[in-house]
C-alpha cells in the first residue's frame, strides 16, 4: 500500500511539472491567400491583434513585434512577413516560466499565439 501511494505521488508530481510546460511552437508559412501590399498586411495584422489585446509594432519592413500583457504575464512574438506568407516565432516573455535550456514555456503560450494566428487569418480572409 505504501508503494502504491509513493508511485501515485511520484506520478502526480511528475505530471504537475509537465502540465505547465510546453515547447514554444513556431507558427510557420501561414498563407496570405491573395496578393496584398506590405502596408495593407501590417494594417490587417494590427487590426487582428487588437481583438485580444496584442500591441503590434513595426520593427522593420518585413518584421513586426506583437506584445501582450495578461494579468502578470507578458509575451512578445516576432511576425516575419514574406511575399506569400508570414511566420510567428517566440521573442520574449516575463512570468511565463520560460526555460531556454529546456526549451519550455508556460502551456498557455501556444494557445495565445494560436489565437493570434487565427485572428490574423480571419482578418486576411475578410474584405
Amino acid at each position: 500500500m505504501k508503494a502504491i501511494k509513493y508511485l501515485f505521488l511520484t506520478l502526480l508530481l511528475g505530471f504537475s511539472t509537465i502540465s505547465y510546460a510546453a515547447k514554444p511552437e513556431p507558427v510557420l508559412n501561414q498563407p496570405l491567400h491573395e496578393p496584398i501590399s506590405t502596408q495593407q498586411l501590417i494594417k490587417k495584422i494590427t487590426k487582428a491583434g487588437l481583438v485580444r489585446g496584442w500591441q503590434i509594432e513595426k520593427e522593420s519592413e518585413d518584421k513586426l513585434i506583437a506584445k501582450i500583457h495578461v494579468r502578470t504575464h507578458y509575451v512578445a512574438v516576432n511576425i516575419t512577413l514574406h511575399k506569400e506568407s508570414y511566420d510567428i516565432t517566440y521573442n520574449d516573455s516575463d512570468n511565463m516560466k520560460y526555460n531556454a535550456d529546456k526549451g519550455t514555456i508556460h502551456r498557455k503560450y501556444n494557445g495565445w499565439v494560436a489565437n493570434l494566428n487565427s485572428d490574423i487569418q480571419r482578418e486576411l480572409l475578410s474584405n
